[in-house]
């Protein structure tokens, strides 16, 4: 089995494991200066980086089975990046985006 887990950077470990914890229902451990999220069989790590534009910069592709009902979990939040929108787009898929505490986007896509 392979996997591929992301390293992304953030300004603030504890901050960004609130955020994931409190808006998106991961559970998240601080190692000193580098933190590990997890939600289902989906993990994202963090490292403590202090340009914010670096943070602007990332982004993380996330592929979802029921992406319809995690767009109605997170639309009352207003997280979602730029409109709120649930994006239908060619090979039918269908997608939405959000934005994190860094400003990293994080893209979720239910492909069919």
């Amino acid at each position: 089995m392979q996997q591929a887990i992301p390293v992304l950077p953030t300004l603030n470990i504890k901050q960004t494991i609130q955020f994931y914890e409190t808006e998106l229902g991961f559970t998240g451990v601080d190692i000193g200066g580098y933190a590990i999220l997890k939600k289902g069989k989906a993990e994202i790590h963090f490292t403590l980086c202090a340009d914010k534009k670096l943070c602007e910069a990332s982004s993380c592709y996330i592929r979802v089975t029921d992406v319809q009902c995690l767009f109605a979990d997170f639309a009352g939040k207003e997280i979602i990046y730029p409109e709120n929108k649930l994006v239908h787009s060619k090979g039918n898929k269908k997608s939405f985006t959000l934005k994190d505490n860094n400003g990293i986007l994080l893209r979720f896509v239910q492909e069919s």
